[in-house]
């Protein structure tokens, strides 16, 4: 036999850790998407077991191996049994630590994202987690050892008395037909080895499968449980996100749970009160202290929200103060019209056209408010002003079509009079 060089061992290595990696995903992916749960230890362990433990005890090689040209033996040659593959690869060289943190990991990030819920006991949990953190970096100083030694073998390849050698281990026959046998056996096991592998590919996914089966629970109702599992967890940790209590009632009203869907909407809106409570606090607090205009605003804002409109008028007082400006006070007057204060919207749009009538928008604000009060006359007449003002106002040209429906044009004379009035402001620079 002739040891393998070092450089070959780590590339074939390489190839099928890989390898390990990609099919642990799929037994991971596979059934979860297509049953909507998964055994993920039973899926990762089954993929180490087909790729490295099964080939190197029946052939000798792994895929990576073979490319590399390389076999695993013993001394004589001759194939290292299955116990000994199977404690040299899962114990030895770490694969099964490597499966349990790999499944770890693929679990918590499902459950991070909210594509699923990973459930394992908490202290068994932990003992596991720490046990195979010790098994794996073990195995990885046991491989490293390989580094001080002529012969190249790892602390796996002592305990289990095996090498790594450049193929094939034993020198073919020499006798035409024991070397015939000797690659029909092979074929043979080959064969064999691949309806094994079929077998286990198909146990990943059956498995789960027939688990589910019994529970009697649709693959379905399984697939919404396991996304409403994320969602409760995501809203426990935040039951003010509007969006994420919707989306778990919605999720509860399908599955025909109207009470709890009713129960988290209850949560939510507790949760709501007490944010904006404290929202309110603080902005009240700052209000206080320095009243800026923002601070103004995402307090109105916040009270108007929540239909305290008087109280949001009085904020909004305080911060116009006993003397606004003509702009500032024409601003709240529109603010108010919105909002269904018709009748102190007028008297706001009053006050700032008498202290200023070349308040941009005030007449077209004060005639639409007027118009929605019926006072129709007024309305036209604080429309015209605007249009005269401003001829490209499309909302005064609106709103003045409608008041013209009902009272009709103004006569000649009273436009003529209107004109000279607004004339009269623009020369005197807004003066009454």
């Amino acid at each position: 036999m002739t040891l393998a060089p070092l450089s070959r061992r780590v590339l074939a290595g390489l190839i099928d850790g890989v390898a390990l990696v990609l099919l642990s995903v799929l037994a991971f992916l596979v059934p979860m998407k297509l049953l909507g749960v998964v055994l993920p230890m039973w899926g990762v362990l089954a993929v180490m077991l087909g790729w490295s433990v099964v080939p190197l005890a029946f052939l000798q090689q792994t895929a990576g191996m073979r490319l590399m040209g390389l076999e695993l033996a013993r001394e004589d040659g001759h194939p290292v049994d299955l116990a000994n593959v199977t404690f040299r690869e899962l114990l030895g060289r770490g694969l099964f630590p490597a499966a349990y943190l790999l499944t770890l990991l693929f679990g918590v990030l499902a459950q991070v994202f909210g594509v699923m819920a990973f459930v394992v006991p908490t202290g068994l949990g932990l003992v596991m987690t720490f046990a195979c953190l010790m098994a794996f970096v073990g195995a990885l100083a046991g491989g490293l050892l390989g580094l001080t030694r002529a012969d190249g073998r790892g602390l796996a390849d002592l305990m289990t008395k095996s090498f790594v050698v450049v193929a094939p281990a034993r020198k073919p026959p020499d006798d035409a037909d024991d070397l015939a046998e000797q690659k029909a056996h092979r074929r043979t096991v080959v064969n064999r080895i691949v309806v094994f592998e079929l077998v286990l590919a198909l146990g990943v996914v059956a498995t789960p499968w027939l688990l589910t089966r019994r529970g009697g629970e649709s693959s379905a109702h399984r697939t919404e449980r396991i996304k409403r599992q994320g969602l409760e967890k995501k809203f426990a940790a935040s039951p003010a996100d509007e969006s994420l209590a919707r989306e778990l009632m919605e999720s509860l009203e399908r599955d025909g749970q109207a009470d709890e869907a009713k129960r988290v909407l209850e949560r939510y809106q507790r949760a709501a009160q007490a944010r904006e409570g404290e929202r309110e606090k603080l902005l009240r607090e700052n209000f206080a202290k320095s009243p800026d205009e923002r601070t103004a605003g995402l307090l109105i804002e916040l009270l108007d929200d929540q239909g305290r409109l008087d109280e949001a008028i009085t904020v909004y007082r305080a911060w116009l103060g006993s003397t606004p400006t003509p702009s500032r006070r024409a601003g709240f007057g529109h603010w108010l019209g919105v909002r269904g204060r018709e009748n102190q919207a007028v008297a706001e749009l009053q006050q700032a056209l008498g202290e200023d009538p070349l308040v941009p928008m005030g007449h077209t604000m004060l005639g639409i408010v007027l118009l929605r009060l019926e006072r129709f006359d007024e309305a036209r007449t604080e429309l015209f002003y605007a249009l005269e003002l401003d001829p490209e106002d499309e909302d005064a040209r609106d709103s003045w079509d409608e008041a013209l429906a009902t009272t009709g044009p103004l006569s000649k004379a009273q436009e003529q009079a209107l004109r000279l009035t607004v004339k009269r402001w623009s020369v005197d620079a807004g003066s009454r």
